[in-house]
């Protein structure tokens, strides 16, 4: 048990927040600029705390590369990431392991804590031990070590990880300050024991100042992502008052050691959750929302250009939490896109007054870092952020040039992957994809008739948006790379793998008309103003109408099955429309 901690007459903190990292061929050039800004905004302010909203990585590219046995292990990069991140030079047998460069570049940044999201879990809960967890061996002491893990703790109050046998001994209970959750050259010396990496909630000394953070993860999670024996504690659905009871505990378990600074990293992968969720809470302050890519930004802040038009409020968007006390909720968009800024204040009872002027997105971009570091400083000189984490962008550059050289098409267009298209509507690249898996299953078995896929399951366009400026943008195909051979309108194995990253197989199902209309049904179940579902529908051999006004469950409005060319087939939904003859003159 831990002793009440005081609590100072008032305070300012400054959270410098990210969610859905997510790194993909985006990361090679944003993660760098991500790190150096931290670099400096953090010494801005005396008091910091650097959080997670969850997705961290997700299986792709970039999370492929750092499987790369020559490049990890054999050139040693991992021994030198980590030997000047600890001013050591007693590293010298780090291994190679898909995701391990995201999470490596996180302790680099420095992240104090992450709520763990659903991407965390795509590749299954033994991965997920595979990347956080040390690989410590004998004799003790780093010499020995095959790998380090997370250097802060992964946060969920409403998952159950009892019963996985990869992260049930990685899980805590205890509420414990974030440096009891790290492993590096101290605790690979002292062979203290098993060392926890999860926990619902963890406190950070913040300058003598007691911060508590509690974690919460999206309860679809089962339906999105693949967790194996982890569970979701509660019905499995987004019902924000069973999820509020879930993690009001570990908020009173907070305050109840007399912390009165309380922040919520939250993955619930619709902003319009949180804030249902803040109403609800009593105690917490802040909340990082996660999953959903919202830009909440103001007028004078930079964004990048497919941004521009997206915003979904204003930062922070300002709510009460129960106790109608104030309560900021920030959220960003992800894949290292913007370091997000919070400067907030709070008064002698810890209840947040108001957010600094400062507080907002900031950019990845090369003019921002220049803009935060000024001129007389190289952000990127040796032993920076920056600077380490661009070794590590450049070892997965390497990899990455490769597959973009190996080339499987041509297109003259823009295929549309954008979050906001794909997740909403049909596109070009979700009707490709579909089609395409539709061929593939015709192979196997010729009677198959219609193909269904994600639009959550597809993760990035394949080509170029250019901002002509004044809210013009241009789409292009893919862009000639002179550093991989590939000319302009080739699409290479990279530009797939981008893409589809979670390389998901295929699955044949015998459904009835009546199945399959429920399934059309729950793809656009979701649909609405501002809601980006990953379950929308991108569909081969069907099409269909559907209005999103009209009651979940009943939206479908005509659907037809098609042919090869697009050609109506036969009729599965049709809906009658009666229009009123006009009365008589």
């Amino acid at each position: 048990l831990l002793a009440p901690f005081a609590v100072h007459a008032q305070f300012e903190l400054q959270i410098l927040h990210a969610s859905d990292l997510e790194g993909g061929v985006e990361a090679i050039d944003r993660a760098p600029n991500f790190a150096a800004l931290v670099d400096a905004l953090e010494d801005d302010y005396p008091n910091t705390v650097v959080l997670s909203a969850g997705d961290n990585y997700i299986p792709g590219p970039f999370f492929n590369a750092s499987g790369e046995r020559s490049v990890f292990r054999d050139a040693g990069v991992f021994n030198d990431t980590y030997n000047t991140l600890f001013g050591t030079s007693d590293y010298d047998g780090l291994r190679e392991g898909n995701g391990r460069v995201d999470i490596s570049i996180m302790n680099i940044i420095g992240f104090d804590a992450s709520c763990m999201g659903n991407h965390e879990f795509d590749a299954g809960p033994d991965v997920i031990q595979s990347i956080i967890e040390e690989d410590f061996r004998s004799p003790a002491g780093p010499a020995s070590d095959r790998w380090v893990g997370a250097q802060f703790p992964y946060l969920s109050a409403n998952l159950d990880f009892s019963g996985d046998g990869s992260l049930s001994g990685l899980f805590t209970e205890n509420i414990l300050f974030k440096t009891e959750f790290a492993t590096g050259p101290t605790q690979s010396t002292a062979e203290d024991g098993a060392i926890p990496k999860i926990a619902p909630a963890t406190l950070i000394d913040v300058n003598g100042e007691t911060v508590g953070v509690v974690g919460a993860t999206t309860p679809i999670l089962a339906s999105i992502s693949s967790p194996g024996d982890v569970s979701v504690i509660g019905s499995g659905t987004n019902d924000m008052v069973e999820l509020a009871a879930l993690l009001q505990p570990a908020i009173d378990a907070i305050e109840a050691l007399g912390v009165n600074k309380i922040i919520l990293v939250s993955h619930l992968q619709q902003i319009a959750l949180e804030e249902e969720l803040a109403g609800l809470l009593s105690g917490v302050d802040v909340i990082i929302a996660g999953g959903s890519d919202t830009i909440l930004a103001n007028e004078d802040d930079d964004l990048l250009a497919e941004d521009e038009g997206n915003i979904g409020g204003t930062y922070p968007l300002e709510t009460v939490n129960a106790d109608a006390e104030n309560c900021f909720i920030v959220s960003t968009n992800g894949e290292y896109s913007y370091v997000g800024r919070l400067i907030v204040n709070f008064d002698m009872n810890g209840v947040v007054t108001t957010a600094g002027d400062d507080s907002g997105p900031y950019i990845s971009s090369e003019a921002k870092v220049e803009e935060v570091w000024g001129n007389l400083v190289d952000p990127f000189a040796p032993g920076t952020k920056g600077s380490e984490v661009q070794i590590l962008v450049d070892a997965v550059t390497g990899i990455v040039i490769e597959k973009d050289g190996n080339t499987f098409g041509l297109t003259d267009v823009f295929l549309d992957g954008r979050r906001s298209q794909v997740r909403t509507e049909e596109t070009n690249l979700g009707n490709l994809t579909a089609d395409a898996n539709l061929w593939f299953a015709k192979q196997i078995d010729e009677t198959v008739r219609v193909s269904h896929k994600n639009g959550g399951g597809i993760r990035a366009a394949i080509g170029e948006v250019v901002d002509l400026g004044d809210g013009n943008f241009e789409f292009l195909p893919p862009q000639e790379n002179e550093l991989s051979g590939k000319e302009e309108g080739e699409v290479s194995q990279l530009d797939i793998e981008n893409s589809l990253r979670f390389n998901n197989g295929l699955t044949l199902l015998t459904l009835t008309a009546e199945g399959l209309k429920e399934v059309i049904e729950h793809s656009v179940a979701a649909s609405g103003d501002g809601a980006t579902p990953g379950q929308f529908g991108q569909w081969g051999g069907l099409s269909f109408s559907f209005d999103p006004a009209l009651p979940a469950g009943s939206r479908v409005q005509n659907a037809v099955l098609t042919d090869e060319d697009g050609n109506p087939v036969e009729v599965l939904v049709r809906v009658f429309i009666s229009i009123a003859e006009p009365a008589p003159a």
